[in-house]
């Protein structure tokens, strides 16, 4: 794994958006234009800068031009140099959004990824604070640099044209400040890494405090969980306040060196005796470059704390690029498969999940099948009890089917519906082939009726009335009706309520196969009867897991899945060569 200080883009490095697993960089495709104009908006600076100083040797006596079009042109100046400083914070900022909206997609795009789990607290960390940190790097470090330098560099190369000494004169406080600023720079790293970390931790201890409040309060241990967060806010404070140190004397030395670079071009002017006229002249210029002579504490200041943002997101886009790789390499393997015999009729459902539905054991059915998933101990499907126990085995299933979860290494799943492969259909195939219900459904943000079409936004109006009628969903109640918002996952629905808009939105379309875990369990009575009342007549495929009750409703078959996790082999058969007897 690469340090931080490799893994983190400089600005202008490569020409490709980025490295498999890094961070995207900067100087490419409209950036690559901002950046450029950037830093001709420093060189406008810098041109004009030098015209404001010419002007000010007009104001001696006996100059070629009237005092007051001497003073007219350094007014005009210094408003241009002002107008060219907001349009370069304009584009830096929009440098910097741009940027942020890229590595913003890539985090996210990471917890959508099949194997992802990265804890919620974490997850807002990142696209809060440390994004926040990357955008203050690009938009008010890069941005500034790119003006900046050019302007330095043209002040120093006109003071030199002046006179050579006091363009060393200007550069003297400039080399110091550079020298001072690599142990700083590694201090505040280091202590931007640990401030990073007591963040994250306070980050996930109030999203599992808020996740867990309504136990917090049932028990009255609101007190309790405070004093934790109190503890955790209090290492915050020590470490941002002992970070705070030396970026005040990165933020110092910056001042420090442009008031002693201006102060040396003026002792330089006054020891060499130089025309008080040309003295001005080379004070003013070296003025102009001093902003961007203070900023580079700032700058620094910043860079550092990108670099520590950075030591949290490149592994954790680099952990996102390798499970996108491994998906799309099983994805492959897994298109490449031959169609089995009997998969091929309408409706017909052909699974081999190594591990829990090994291939010389597949779980075959055809339309009308009701097939329930047993979650307690078993050597396979139909095997008896050989002292092992895997309770989420049915739910692993369905991950694995839906593509949730990713096969073991060196293993592909197949799942083959209506003569398809899902693998290698397109995803708005595979969204009509197979619809899911879980207990505890999580929504997106959206009004109702787009959760209940998210899976088929193709079908009309009516199809959802008629399944909101059969759910039991009376979207009526509520003052939008089918426009009403959800929010925090669900919100304003009931437990119940949820659970019949995730049973309507796994049947919306009648797919080939329907997945239901435990539905059940988060339903009324009234709600239960509705469930089994919608399976039985369903014309499809039916895998659930549930109650004894649901199941004889539904006389539904019993499969029992590999005891496990079970070791398998490339082939799908048990590593431990144990045979696997066939459920049908």
């Amino acid at each position: 794994m690469r340090s931080p200080e490799s893994g983190a883009p400089s600005p202008g490095a490569g020409a490709g958006s980025r490295e498999p697993g890094g961070l995207p960089r900067i100087f490419v495709g409209a950036r690559r234009r901002w950046v450029v104009g950037l830093a001709a908006l420093g060189i406008a600076q810098g041109a004009l800068g030098a015209v404001g100083a010419w002007a000010l040797t007009q104001l001696r006596p006996g100059s070629a031009w009237p005092v007051v079009v001497a003073i007219l042109s350094i007014v005009a100046t210094a408003v241009a140099i002002g107008g060219l400083r907001v349009e370069e914070r304009i584009v830096a900022e929009r440098l910097g959004q741009d940027y942020v909206r890229e590595v913003r997609r890539e985090l996210i795009e990471s917890e959508l990824t099949p194997g992802g789990g990265t804890h919620l607290g974490i997850t807002v960390a990142r696209t809060t604070n440390d994004l926040a940190s990357v955008r203050n790097w690009v938009s008010q470090g890069v941005g500034p640099l790119a003006a900046g330098i050019p302007l330095i560099a043209g002040s120093a190369i006109g003071l030199t044209v002046l006179d050579p000494f006091l363009g060393l004169g200007f550069l003297l406080p400039l080399g110091v400040l550079a020298a001072v600023m690599v142990p700083w720079a590694r201090t505040a790293y280091l202590k931007s890494r640990r401030l990073r970390r007591a963040r994250g931790r306070m980050a996930t201890r109030i999203a599992d405090t808020v996740g867990a409040s309504e136990g917090i309060i049932a028990a009255r241990g609101a007190g309790r969980e405070l004093d934790h967060i109190d503890s955790a806010s209090d290492d915050v404070v020590d470490r941002a306040v002992d970070r705070s140190a030396t970026v005040g004397a990165l933020r110092a030395g910056g001042t420090v060196a442009a008031l002693l670079a201006t102060l040396a071009v003026a002792a330089v002017g006054v020891v060499r005796g130089l025309d008080p006229a040309v003295t001005v002249a080379a004070m003013a210029m070296a003025g102009l470059a001093s902003t961007p002579i203070v900023d580079l504490g700032r700058i620094v200041e910043y860079r550092q704390t990108f670099l520590a943002a950075g030591a949290v997101l490149v592994p954790a886009l680099a952990d996102a690029a390798l499970r996108r790789v491994e998906h799309e390499r099983a994805s492959s393997a897994a298109a490449q498969a031959d169609l089995p015999d009997g998969a091929a009729g309408p409706g017909r459902v052909h699974l081999v999940v190594p591990g829990l539905v090994p291939d010389d054991s597949p779980l075959r059915a055809g339309p009308g099948a009701r097939i329930r998933l047993s979650r307690g101990a078993g050597g396979g499907p139909g095997g008896g009890d050989d002292g092992g126990s895997d309770p989420e085995a049915p739910l692993r299933l369905m991950r694995r089917v839906v593509g949730l979860d990713l096969a073991p290494a060196g293993t592909t799943d197949q799942v083959w519906v209506a003569g398809r492969n899902l693998r290698a259909v397109a995803p708005g195939e595979g969204r009509a082939l197979v619809g899911l219900a879980t207990r505890g459904t999580v929504f997106e943000r959206g009004t109702l009726r787009r959760a209940l079409r998210y899976r088929r936004p193709d079908l009309d109006d009516a199809t959802a009335d008629a399944v909101f009628e059969a759910v039991g969903l009376d979207v009526g109640r509520f003052p939008d009706g089918p426009r009403t918002v959800l929010r925090a996952g669900g919100e304003p629905l009931t437990v119940d309520q949820r659970a019949r808009l995730a049973l309507a939105r796994a049947v919306y379309g009648e797919p080939a196969l329907l997945l239901v875990a435990d539905l059940d369990r988060d339903l009324d009575q009234e709600g239960r009867d509705r469930l089994a009342e919608v399976l039985a007549e369903y014309p499809g495929v039916v895998v659930f897991t549930g109650s004894d009750d649901l199941a004889r409703a539904l006389s539904a078959e019993e499969v029992r899945l590999a005891a496990g996790p079970v070791p398998v082999t490339p082939d799908g058969r048990p590593a431990d060569g144990r045979s696997v007897d066939d459920d049908e």
